[in-house]
């Protein structure tokens, strides 16, 4: 093991897979020789040269439904996507054509697809450039959201999502980047839809996925100085969930949160409740209870924006009431 941040730990598994696979491309904008707005590519366009490291126009349609196009006829294209919240605009790609070729027409027209983005809060970036669309894309059949937490699993899932030879949409949060951890060396691919329980405990489980991890493992520590044992669930793939880690978690602790960065209305944190109700209902001591983004636009301001994500303080409170339920 060795201590990577997770934007080194990232570009290493990219530049990983294109060694090893020279029908991989990447392509988005600015990544070759700006090596990215976060410069998760930079330097890779020096050993690969620009055939397959591609620079876009700044169209987000036009670069997905390029990429679906090119895995259809034997690519395996990562896309970046500079900003989860510009993802929108390559809707149309990504749900009607790359998550359903290969269901309606048969494996010879698969789309091995990755779709790396930036997403979350935590910049002050504002409404528009903070955002976390992975409970929106939920809904969408055979879409695979993968949403890493560090630095180790961030290069894992991404060396999963390629071997899984298929679209997967690979979340990572921006506020994430910098952030240090343990990374396997050499690096080994992690199998897909796996979840980790990060922390045990028996009094109320806390699940969640990508940032929100390290402010569950926060507010376990603090609820420890008061007896209350939790249990830190880290789902590392949004869909497919791994539910079977979640509800013999919950019916172990007899109560659950979900912690997320998507509005908790119809994102993770509902479909975690419905899995629950319908898998754990019995075991349950008190109501399932959902923390997530608020209701609102994303402010500016650091400070208003410290109030629209779930933390540490809120965790511990609603775990508290639970507990005395």
């Amino acid at each position: 093991m060795r201590e990577l941040s997770m934007s080194a730990a990232i570009r290493e598994a990219i530049n990983q897979i294109l060694r090893e696979h020279p029908e991989s491309i990447l392509m988005g904008e600015d990544i070759g020789v700006y090596g990215g707005a976060f410069k998760i590519s930079a330097g890779i366009v020096e050993e690969f040269g620009p055939d397959r490291v591609i620079d876009t126009p700044i169209s987000e349609a036009g670069i997905v439904s390029i990429a679906t196009g090119a895995a259809l006829m034997g690519s395996h294209p990562i896309v970046e996507i500079m900003f989860m919240d510009f993802m929108l605009l390559a809707c149309d790609g990504l749900i009607n054509i790359a998550a359903k070729w290969q269901e309606i027409y048969g494996d010879e027209f698969s789309i091995p697809l990755i779709i790396r983005t930036p997403a979350g809060g935590g910049r002050a970036y504002g409404p528009t450039h903070s955002q976390s669309f992975e409970g929106l894309l939920l809904n969408v059949p055979n879409l695979v959201i993968c949403c890493p937490s560090n630095p180790g699993d961030a290069a894992a899932l991404l060396l999963g999502a390629y071997d899984l030879g298929t679209t997967v949409v690979f979340v990572e949060h921006k506020a994430l980047y910098a952030r240090k951890g343990p990374v396997a060396e050499p690096l080994t691919a992690l199998p897909i839809g796996s979840a980790c329980v990060v922390r045990s405990g028996s009094d109320v489980s806390l699940i969640s996925y990508g940032r929100h991890v390290s402010a569950a493992l926060r507010a376990a520590e603090q609820l420890a100085a008061e007896e209350i044992a939790a249990e830190v669930i880290d789902l590392r793939t949004v869909k497919p969930m791994d539910t079977t880690v979640v509800l013999e978690s919950v019916a172990k602790t007899g109560r659950g949160i979900s912690i997320e960065e998507s509005p908790v209305i119809g994102g993770v944190g509902s479909e975690l409740a419905a899995v629950v109700m319908e898998g754990a209902f019995e075991n349950l001591e008190a109501p399932f209870t959902r923390l997530g983004a608020a209701e609102q636009a994303i402010p500016c301001s650091p400070e208003l924006e410290q109030h629209c994500f779930p933390n540490a303080e809120r965790i511990v409170a609603k775990a508290r009431e639970l507990v005395a339920y």
